[in-house]
This record gives C-alpha cells, sequence and structure tokens, in this order.
C-alpha cells in the first residue's frame, strides 16, 4: 500500500489519520487510481488556482483543509514554476497532523521546519495543527478567501463532524468565491470500508449538504470500477462500446478508470465536486 497510515497521540473523536505516499509512489512506480487520482487533483487544483487569480487579476488567497505534504503548493512551484506571489497571494493549510510541519527529507536539506522552507515562503504560507473534530473554527476573517479545497477528508471523520468546519469554509470564502472537495462516493451502506476511512457519504447525500451552501458547478468522477462503467455504459448512458474500445487502445487499465469516470459521477468511487459561493 502506498498509504501512510500513523496512529495520532491524541485523537478524541476517532478519526483517521492517512496520507497518500505520493513521493514513494513515484519512485516505485506504484501508479493505481488512488495515486494517479491524487495527482490529478493536485494538478487540476494548481490550474483553478491560475485560472481565479487571472480572472480575478490579481494573486489570490486560499487555504486548504488537510493540507498533508503541501501538493498542490510544490506542484505549483515545479509544474507550472509559480514563484513568489505570482498566483498565491496567501495559503494557509490545516491539519490534524503535526507531522506536516516537518519538510520533506528530499526536499531541503535533510528535512526540518517546513516554516523556514524558502519555497513555502514564496506562497506566504503557513500551516496550523488542528483536529476540526474538536474545534472546527477556522482562524480566518469573514470572508477572506478566494478558494478553499479539502481532497480526501471528509472520509476520515464521522459524519457529524463535518458541517461544522463546511459551515466554517462557508464564513470565510468571499462572495463568488471557489471551492473544490473529493471524497469517495458511497452507496449508503458504508460497510467494508477500507481500514482508514470512517464513512463515506452517499452522492445525493454529499449533494444535498454541499448545496445547502453553495451553488454546484460541476461534479465529476474521478475513478471508477470497469464494472460499474460497462454497466453505465450499457444503460445508454454517455460513451458508445466502440469509444470505450478506443480509450482502452489509449490509455492502461488504471488511467482508463480514471479518464473515463469523469462521465459517471453518480456511480464512480469517487468524486470532485465544484462549488461557487453566492
Amino acid at each position: 500500500m502506498a498509504s501512510i497510515r500513523k496512529k495520532l497521540t491524541v485523537n478524541e473523536n476517532d478519526s483517521k489519520n492517512t496520507r497518500m505516499d505520493i513521493a514513494s509512489a513515484g519512485v516505485l512506480g506504484n501508479w493505481r487510481p488512488d495515486e494517479l487520482t491524487h495527482i490529478s487533483r493536485f494538478d487540476k487544483i494548481s490550474t483553478l488556482c491560475i485560472e481565479e487569480s487571472n480572472e480575478l487579476g490579481r494573486p489570490v488567497d486560499v487555504l486548504e483543509i488537510g493540507c498533508g505534504e503541501l501538493w498542490v503548493l510544490r506542484n505549483l512551484y515545479k509544474a507550472y514554476t509559480v514563484k513568489k506571489s505570482d498566483v498565491i497571494a496567501s495559503y494557509h493549510g490545516f491539519d490534524i497532523d503535526p507531522a506536516v510541519t516537518q519538510e520533506l527529507p528530499w526536499w531541503s536539506n535533510g528535512g526540518g521546519e517546513i516554516s523556514e522552507s524558502q519555497w513555502l515562503k514564496n506562497f506566504n504560507a503557513r500551516i496550523t495543527v488542528q483536529d476540526l473534530t474538536v474545534n472546527p473554527k477556522l482562524d480566518e476573517p469573514d470572508e477572506s478567501k478566494d478558494f478553499c479545497w479539502s481532497t480526501e477528508v471528509i472520509e476520515h471523520m464521522k459524519p457529524e463532524f463535518v458541517p461544522p468546519w463546511l459551515d466554517e469554509l462557508d464564513r470565510i470564502t468571499k462572495p463568488g468565491g471557489l471551492l473544490y472537495i473529493t471524497t469517495p462516493n458511497h452507496d449508503g451502506s458504508n460497510d467494508k470500508l477500507p481500514e482508514d476511512h470512517v464513512y463515506e457519504w452517499g452522492f445525493e447525500e454529499l449533494k444535498n449538504e454541499l448545496e445547502r451552501r453553495w451553488e454546484l458547478q460541476s461534479v465529476v468522477g474521478t475513478f471508477i470500477q470497469i464494472p460499474k462503467l460497462r454497466k453505465a455504459m450499457r444503460d445508454g448512458k454517455g460513451w458508445t462500446e466502440e469509444q470505450f474500445e478506443a480509450l482502452q487502445n489509449r490509455y492502461g487499465r488504471q488511467f482508463l478508470r480514471m479518464v473515463s469516470a469523469v462521465f459517471y459521477p453518480e456511480v464512480s468511487n469517487n468524486c470532485a465536486w465544484i462549488l461557487r459561493k453566492p
């Protein structure tokens, strides 16, 4: 497995602490749908940051729930060579794990406090270690953020703890601001969950929760089981079998599960939700 599962020293509400080991996956060639999908999310968020900055004509103030190893900022810094405050005016990341305050050892000289990393200072970034199930309040002024995102966080805590911090995201997001949220898409039974998941929301269940606050711009699947894909195609939605075969000729099985999921969010394993604050 490419996930890092580490028990928290303090964990009052039995949340799960897991990060996808993207760095090791790259070295080992462990490109399963989970790893590929994580990378595609980081790149999509990077693109959204750039697009929002261009649309507004200025760098954007952003916030991330479950920041982990700051892959969006790393991607902006390396893949897009975004430096200083060209796109990001300020960044605030929240995570339950104190380990996120330590720099990756291969990124700078042997690791150390990430707050001392020059590349992070280029984004005017800060990190807060905080268990949102204990304290969902975000240390930010009202309507201060242009773009907030959270990838693969919701499923690691009990469902009653999610709405309070979604309310906080709503409070701090500016009118017209952007939100991007990804989480597994469950059928509602919540049986046979992965060991690092606490609760997976159903498609309509999460849709209703999100639309209580924000306008839904789009929702896409991020990866899907091949049998579910074939069934959805047989039901007459989306691509034909010939088009599916063409995709299969272009992509390997793991990439195919990610690319084809886009058109079938309701039956995908995982969904990405893009929303706007009215």
